[in-house]
């Protein structure tokens, strides 16, 4: 098990490493480069997201609906309590510099000031790169930490319904929360979106996308490392007992609410990660966004790429976001050769993709794979040549 996890690592690592330096660094011309970029970005993102999604749906078989309500805890941890924390920090130096103390009238901040505040802050954290970094970890350890407290609070519910109600429970409250708080100001800005200071300040243009790449792509491959080591682990083997077959589980003394309440509280914490990373990407954020249309992105890519294996949702991923940015790339030739709006053509396809791999590939491009693991007979032998 180890030596297929040390393979995968290697080749995720190989792939990332070739990716970066096509993205960055080759002859190819600038439009093409910023596209490829912010492509990889998105993919490195989504593919935790889809990654957490997957010990939830691939490896327990839980129907997780609202699984977009984490990406909103990550945006709030970012925008709506991390940024504010910066806000405090440099009050003084803003009732100076503007003559306004944003945190006392939040509203009209809100409404009036934002680009401007922030763009000051902006300047204070490019000569602070020690204070950028402490502030973005925090609101990434942050995000994290909400998410799985949050995913512990639904965990008690998913032992008490039947699988088609917790799947109504988890899609209603991801859409309860989003409404709830983007008409809330104080939370992030509400309606009018929060404006998120850049913590790689100091970084400009093309150095700010390749750091940003750079941290993503960490967190990715840590992502995959620990996903992989709990998915190949008794608990992991744990997990796919109880989605294949659950009362035999509980009847071989396997505690259901305790793997279900550990399992959505660390798919919660990463994909609460994946929230707070693309608040910091973008700089900006608005909960009005977060529209549940998110979750089934995340459900094609995993059933395309294949469920319960970590490979699968990485291609899925990949596939995804290769064929809409082609999509988006080509709109114009699109509309003219099909004499038809083109807008809607990613929905029609990715329709007509789910319909024939769930009626000819259900296990998607890359198969879920039996665990494997020592043999009782070889266990055996090495510890009887290791008392010899």
């Amino acid at each position: 098990m180890r030596q297929d996890l040390l393979i995968r690592s290697a080749v995720l690592a190989l792939v990332l490493v070739i990716v970066a330096i096509l993205a960055f660094y080759s002859p190819m011309p600038e439009n093409i480069r910023v596209l490829l970029q912010n492509l990889m970005i998105y993919i490195a993102i989504y593919s935790i997201f889809v990654i957490s999604l997957n010990l939830e749906v691939g490896y327990l078989g839980l129907p997780q609906f609202g699984k977009v309500m984490f990406l909103i805890i990550g945006a709030i941890a970012v925008g709506g309590i991390a940024a504010k924390l910066v806000l405090l920090l440099y009050q003084s130096y803003l009732l100076k510099a503007v003559g306004i103390a944003p945190l006392s009238n939040i509203g009209q901040y809100c409404m009036l000031y934002q680009y401007s505040v922030i763009s000051l802050i902006n300047q204070q954290l490019a000569q602070n790169p020690a204070l950028g970094l402490g502030y973005f970890l925090f609101g990434v350890i942050l995000a994290m930490a909400l998410s799985a407290a949050l995913g512990v609070i639904f965990a008690y519910p998913a032992v008490r319904l039947r699988e088609d109600y917790l799947g109504i429970l988890l899609l209603v409250s991801g859409e309860f929360l989003r409404v709830v708080t983007y008409y809330a100001t104080p939370v992030a800005c509400g309606v009018n979106g929060a404006v998120i200071p850049d913590p790689f300040a100091w970084a400009s243009g093309a150095t700010r996308t390749l750091v940003f790449f750079a941290v993503t792509v960490v967190f990715l491959f840590a992502t995959f490392l620990v996903f992989e080591v709990v998915g190949n682990s008794p608990f992991g083997r744990t997990l796919r007992a109880i989605r294949d077959a659950e009362t035999a589980a509980a009847v071989f003394g396997k505690d259901i609410v305790k793997f279900r309440i550990r399992v959505l509280a660390l798919a919660s914490a990463f994909a609460g990660l994946a929230g707070a990373l693309l608040a910091y990407y973008f700089d900006y954020t608005i909960i009005g966004t977060y529209l549940p249309g998110y979750t089934f992105i995340g459900w094609t890519m995993l059933i395309l790429g294949g469920q319960g294996n970590n490979v699968g949702a990485i291609v899925g991923v990949t596939v995804y976001y290769v064929i809409s940015t082609i999509l988006n790339v080509y709109k114009n030739a699109l509309q003219a050769a099909l004499h038809a709006d083109p807008t809607y053509l990613a929905y029609i396809i990715f329709g007509l993709a789910i319909i024939l791999v769930l009626m000819y590939r259900p296990q998607g491009i890359v198969p879920e794979k039996p665990i494997k693991t020592i043999d009782l007979h070889n266990l055996r032998n090495r510890l009887s040549e290791k008392k010899d």
